[in-house]
């Protein structure tokens, strides 16, 4: 972190007395106004007492909500994912539900694949210990149907995903697991970008060192992920791979130092922000105040098409027992306006459209 130190405070500098070339701040409001493509969120139309495990559909309420949600936060466009559900939860995912319901809202919602469906297969893998051409060929034949029916990427997949209470799920899978070096292969091929879950894990560490996961059923030891996240990244560099929740770590471990050196070494590599009052402090873009930390202004200015936003909403029936924390999205507005113009147009709107191809038909 020290080495990096003057780099931060250097390009803070510059961006401090060349910030005019960037535009006023009645550009940056203009940017807002236009309203933002939010590129990671879940329409989750479970209802009930079992929402978890099971239970009964109502995506139609759930989208309805989620447009009135959107209006009132400014997102133009979310982009929206089933959340990546383990084996005993893969029945309550029902895509043909999911997409009549946000086909009613043209133009306001995009659709990844593969939470549902992909991310069981995978784990599934992963607990029995075996992989054969057999699995390969089912798990490219999935892919193959969600690429039919319109997806504009794979998520969410799950590398590291950490049980914060009983109900919330363990999920590990090494990031080059076979079945997500396929999946890279697969997504290099369409050009459609995989969105991965991992928590930030550098070297083995205990679970124990990390307060929020006293409660759930993370096992005791940690293992790192880092070295065969950087193995997926260099399989296929035409695949495009977003790691999500940047701001949101549990491990304290995803630090503006590791994002940049990775962000350097790999230029498949993309980010989404997640903003909320149930992430750490320190792992945070905004300091008290919800002013930007400079050392995220510089690094988002160092790569300016590879971050995006990614609120991570639950958007839910009235009927469900998921909700999402407080603040979630909330922050958005807060963390754009402080951003140059160019730079707040591209996290919020141009390259979410580019990463996504949402240009197309």
């Amino acid at each position: 972190m020290v080495r990096s130190l003057p780099v931060i405070i250097f390009a803070t500098v510059l961006l401090a007395i060349f910030f005019p070339l960037y535009g006023t701040a009645a550009e940056t409001a203009d940017v807002l106004a236009a309203g933002c493509i939010d590129a990671h969120n879940h329409l989750f139309g479970m209802t009930g007492q079992r929402s978890f495990s099971g239970g009964s559909h109502d995506y139609a309420t759930a989208a309805k909500n989620a447009v009135a949600r959107m209006d009132a936060l400014g997102i133009r466009t979310a982009i929206v994912m089933p959340p990546p559900f383990t084996e005993g939860q893969k029945d309550i995912f029902e895509p043909s539900e999911y997409l009549r319901a946000i086909a009613g809202y043209p133009g306001r919602f995009a659709f990844l694949g593969g939470g549902g469906t992909l991310n069981v297969m995978l784990h599934k893998c992963v607990r029995s210990g075996k992989i054969d051409e057999e699995a390969k060929r089912r798990f490219a034949e999935q892919a193959d149907k969600l690429i039919n029916i319109g997806i504009v990427g794979f998520g969410e997949m799950a590398a590291e995903h950490f049980s914060l209470h009983a109900q919330h799920p363990y999920e590990t899978a090494p990031p080059d697991h076979p079945l997500m070096l396929l999946l890279a292969d697969i997504a290099a091929r369409h050009q459609l970008p995989i969105d991965l879950h991992m928590e930030a894990l550098p070297q083995d560490m205990p679970s124990a060192d990390i307060v929020r996961l006293r409660e759930g059923r993370t096992p005791g030891q940690l293992k790192a992920n880092i070295a065969a996240f950087e193995r997926l990244l260099s399989h296929n560099r035409q695949a495009r791979i977003i790691w999500a929740h940047a701001g949101w770590d549990n491990t304290g471990m995803r630090t503006v130092k590791l994002m940049d050196d990775l962000l350097a070494r790999h230029s498949n590599l993309y980010m989404t922000i997640k903003i909320g009052r149930d992430s750490q402090e320190d792992a945070r873009p905004l300091a008290p105040g919800r002013k930007l930390k400079p050392e995220w202004l510089a690094l988002i200015a160092k790569y300016p098409d590879r971050f995006m936003i990614g609120s991570d909403i639950f958007f839910t029936p009235p009927m469900s027992e998921l909700r999402s924390p407080p603040g979630r999205g909330e922050w958005v507005r807060d963390f754009l306006s402080q951003l140059p113009p160019e730079l707040a147009r591209k996290v919020g709107l141009e390259n979410p459209k580019t990463v996504f191809n949402l240009s197309k038909p």
